[in-house]
C-alpha cells in the first residue's frame, strides 16, 4: 500500500491543488452540455424564519442539490458535507466508526444537524449530543442546507457552530418508480426502491434502503435499513400541508474511541452498537390576511441505543477505560409557531413562538473491578427538560444592494437562567457583480443528558456553554468562465466548554466541569468556474487556527489547513466523470496506547462516472481513494484501502 508522503505540508497541498486544477481544466471537451440545475437560485428555509433566495440572505449558506450530488455518486452524507470550506468531517476507521463534523473548529456537538427540519442531536449519547453522520444514508436527500455560525437565534440549544440541514425528496407531478442496486468491495451492498406521484392536489414520495458493509477494517461492520415518507397536500395558495417521517435501524461494530483502532489497540474487541430512531414531523402553512402568514410546525424525534463497549486498554491487561453496557432511549418534541408578514415591499418581519421538551434515560453497568474497585457500578439516569422560547426576526431591503437581517431570541430553560440569544447580519452589494458580508451572532447549549444526569462523572451543577461569532466576506462573481470567487473571515470564542476536571483526575476522581474556553478564528474560500461548456470546476480551502485560551495546547482532530478540488467533466451525452481531491494537513489527536499526539496529513482522489443507457436506465461506478494512499483520520484508525464500486439505476415514468 503506498503511503502519504514525507514532510507533506500544507505548502505542498496549495502548490499541488493548483497544478491539478490548472491541468484539469485545460482538459479538451467537445460537445455542449446541457444546462445545470445548479445554476438556479433556491430558496433557503433552514438561515432564517423567513424563506429568501441564496443570492438575497445576507446570511451565509451553502447548498447542495441532488442533480450536482448525484453525478458523484456518494454513499455517505460525509462525502458531500466535506466540500464545503470550514468544514471537516472525520470517520474513525471505516464506514462503521464514528463519523463527525466540525464547523469552523467547534466541537461535533456545536452544530445541529436536522432532517427536514427535525433535529438528530441525542444528548443521552456519551459524546455530548453530536450526531454520528455514518448513520445518515443520502437516498432520500433532496437537498442539504448548511449554516455556519451561531443559530441560536432560530434554532435554540445546540446549534453553537451552525446548523446542517438534510431536506428530503417530495412528490412529483408524475407517477414514477426509482430502483437501485450497487456493490462492490468488502461486501458492500446496497438497494434502494422509491416511488413518487400525485393525486390532485396531494403528492407522495416513499422510500426503502437497505445498506451492508463489512470488513474495512479488521472487525467492522456497517448495516443500515432506512424507510421514509414525504406527503404534502395544497389548497391553492392558501393552506399547505406538509408530513415527512422517516425509520432507521442501524447495527456496526468498530474499535471504541480511544482505543488505538486497528493499529494500535491491546484489546482486540470491537465495540457494538445498535441504533433505532424515527424522526417525523408535520408543517401547516395558511394566510391570515393579505401579506400575513402563519406556520405551525411539530416534530418529534424518539432513538433508542444500545452500546456495549468492552472497554480500553492502556497496557496488557491494565484498562483506562472500563467496560461498559447500557441502554438509551431518548425522545424530544418541538411545537413551533410563526407569524409572518410582508409589511412593505422592502420590509419583512416574523414572530414566533417554540417549545421544546426533552426526556432521556440510561440503564446499564460499568465494570470497575478492572479498576480495583470491589463491584460494577450502575450508570443508570433519568433526565427531562422544558424549554419555551420567544423568537423575532426582521429583514430590511431598502434597495436592490442592501439588505439587513436582525434577529433575537429569548429561552426560558427549565432549571437554568433565561438566555437572551442575537444575530446581525449585513450584505452589501457595491458593484454589480461583488457582495460583501457580515455578521455577528451568539449561541448557546444546555449540557446534554449525559452530562448532568451520569452517576459517574456527571455533575448537576454545569452551566451551558456559550459562543460568539464574527465574520466577513466578499463574493464576486465574473463572467469569465462563469467564475465565483467568496472568501471569508471568521473568529469564534466558545465558553464554559464541558470536559473531565483534570486536577480531580490525578486522584481518580472524575467529574465534568465548565472548564475551557476556545478561540478558533480562521479563512475560507471557495472558487467556481466553467472554463468550457462541458467543464465545470470547485475549489475549497481552510486556514483554521483553533486552540484553547491562554495555552498553547492544540485542539483534538482540527486541521490548519484542508482543501479539495472537484472537476465535472461532460465526456459525452451520455456520460458524465467527475474527478475529487481532498487534502487534510496534519492534525493533533491522543489514542490511550500510545503516546504519539499527531496525525500526518494526507491526500486522497476519488473518481465517478455515469452513463445514461436510455431514458429509463443507467450504469455507474465509483472508485474512492483511487491512488491506495494510506492515511488515518485519527492515530491507529486505518482508513479503506481503494474501494471499488459500481451499480445500476432504473428509473420509469408510470
Amino acid at each position: 500500500m503506498k503511503q502519504s508522503p514525507p514532510g507533506w505540508s500544507e505548502q505542498s497541498f496549495l502548490i499541488g491543488t493548483g497544478v491539478l486544477w490548472c491541468t484539469l481544466c485545460l482538459s479538451p471537451s467537445a460537445r455542449p452540455a446541457e444546462p445545470s440545475v445548479e445554476t438556479l437560485d433556491p430558496v433557503v428555509v433552514t438561515a432564517t424564519t423567513l424563506p429568501t433566495s441564496q443570492s438575497q440572505t445576507p446570511i451565509q449558506t451553502r447548498v447542495f442539490t441532488r442533480t450536482g450530488f448525484d453525478l458523484q455518486q456518494p454513499n455517505r452524507i460525509g462525502t458531500l458535507l466535506q466540500q464545503t470550506p470550514g468544514i471537516f468531517v472525520d470517520e474513525m476507521g471505516g464506514r462503521s466508526g464514528l463519523s463527525s463534523l466540525y464547523i469552523r473548529g467547534g466541537d461535533p456537538n456545536f452544530t445541529m444537524v436536522l432532517l427536514d427540519g427535525v433535529p438528530l442531536n441525542d444528548p443521552t449519547n456519551q459524546r455530548g449530543g453530536s450526531v454520528d453522520l455514518s448513520t445518515l444514508t443520502p437516498e432520500r436527500i433532496e437537498r442539504i442546507e448548511i449554516v455556519k455560525g451561531p443559530a441560536s437565534v432560530f434554532y435554540g440549544s445546540d446549534a453553537m457552530a451552525g446548523v446542517v440541514n438534510v431536506i428530503t425528496q417530495k412528490g412529483t407531478e408524475t407517477d414514477r418508480l426509482v430502483a437501485r442496486a450497487e456493490g462492490g468491495r468488502w461486501g458492500y451492498t446496497r438497494g434502494v426502491l422509491q416511488t413518487s406521484g400525485s393525486a390532485h392536489r396531494l403528492r407522495y414520495a416513499g422510500s426503502a434502503a437497505f445498506t451492508r458493509n463489512d470488513g474495512q477494517a479488521t472487525g467492522n461492520r456497517f448495516a443500515s435499513g432506512t424507510i421514509g415518507g414525504h406527503v404534502n397536500w395544497s389548497l391553492r395558495d392558501s393552506l399547505k400541508f406538509e408530513l415527512t417521517g422517516q425509520y432507521t435501524n442501524t447495527d456496526t461494530r468498530s474499535f471504541p474511541e480511544g482505543s488505538g483502532g486497528t493499529r494500535l489497540a491491546i484489546l482486540r474487541t470491537t465495540e457494538q452498537r445498535r441504533t433505532h430512531e424515527v424522526a417525523s414531523g408535520f408543517n401547516l402553512t395558511f394566510p391570515l390576511a393579505p401579506n400575513w402568514e402563519n406556520q405551525l410546525t411539530a416534530n418529534v424525534l424518539h432513538r433508542q441505543q444500545d452500546v456495549d463497549n468492552p472497554g480500553v486498554l492502556s497496557a496488557p491487561g491494565r484498562f483506562r477505560i472500563p467496560p461498559t453496557v447500557f441502554e438509551t432511549d431518548f425522545t424530544r418534541m418541538r411545537l413551533h409557531w410563526t407569524l409572518r408578514a410582508s409589511l412593505k415591499e422592502f420590509f419583512k418581519m416574523a414572530g414566533g413562538f417554540q417549545l421544546v421538551h426533552e426526556h432521556g434515560t440510561r440503564t446499564g453497568t460499568q465494570d470497575l473491578t478492572v479498576l480495583g474497585f470491589p463491584s460494577r457500578v450502575a450508570t443508570d439516569f433519568e433526565q427531562s427538560r422544558t424549554t419555551p422560547a420567544g423568537v423575532l426576526e426582521t429583514i430590511i431591503a431598502p434597495n436592490e444592494k442592501v439588505r439587513f437581517s436582525a434577529g433575537l431570541r429569548v429561552d426560558s430553560p427549565e432549571n437554568f437562567p433565561l438566555r437572551v440569544t442575537p444575530r446581525l447580519a449585513m450584505s452589501i452589494q457595491p458593484f454589480p457583480q461583488t457582495t460583501i458580508r457580515g455578521q455577528y451572532g451568539e449561541g448557546f447549549k444546555l449540557p446534554s443528558l449525559n452530562a448532568l444526569g451520569d452517576p459517574i462523572i456527571g455533575n448537576p451543577h454545569l452551566s451551558p456553554e456559550s459562543s460568539t461569532a464574527w465574520e466577513a466576506g466578499i463574493i464576486q462573481s465574473s463572467p469569465v468562465w462563469d467564475s465565483e470567487i467568496q472568501l471569508t473571515w471568521f473568529h469564534n470564542t466558545f465558553s464554559n466548554q464541558i470536559d473531565l476536571d483534570p486536577v480531580l483526575a490525578e486522584q481518580r476522581i472524575f467529574r465534568l466541569v465548565n472548564l475551557n474556553k476556545v478561540r478558533t478564528q480562521g479563512i475560507e474560500l471557495h472558487v467556481a468556474a466553467t472554463p468550457l461548456p462541458t467543464v465545470s470546476v470547485q475549489g475549497w480551502l481552510t486556514f483554521l487556527d483553533a486552540r484553547i485560551s491562554g495555552t498553547s495546547a492544540p485542539l483534538r482532530n482540527r486541521p490548519k489547513a484542508s482543501g479539495g478540488l472537484a472537476v465535472r467533466i461532460r465526456a459525452t451525452p451520455a456520460l458524465t466523470l467527475r474527478s475529487q481531491l481532498q487534502a487534510v494537513g496534519q492534525r493533533f489527536d491522543l489514542q490511550i496506547p500510545t503516546m504519539q499526539t499527531r496525525v500526518p496529513g494526507y491526500y486522497r482522489i476519488d473518481l465517478a462516472a455515469t452513463y445514461s443507457l436510455n431514458r429509463a436506465w443507467k450504469i455507474f461506478g465509483a472508485v474512492d481513494n483511487l491512488t491506495n494512499v494510506s492515511y488515518e483520520d485519527f492515530l491507529g484508525f486505518s482508513a479503506p484501502e481503494t474501494w471499488v464500486r459500481f451499480g445500476v439505476e432504473g428509473n420509469w415514468e408510470m
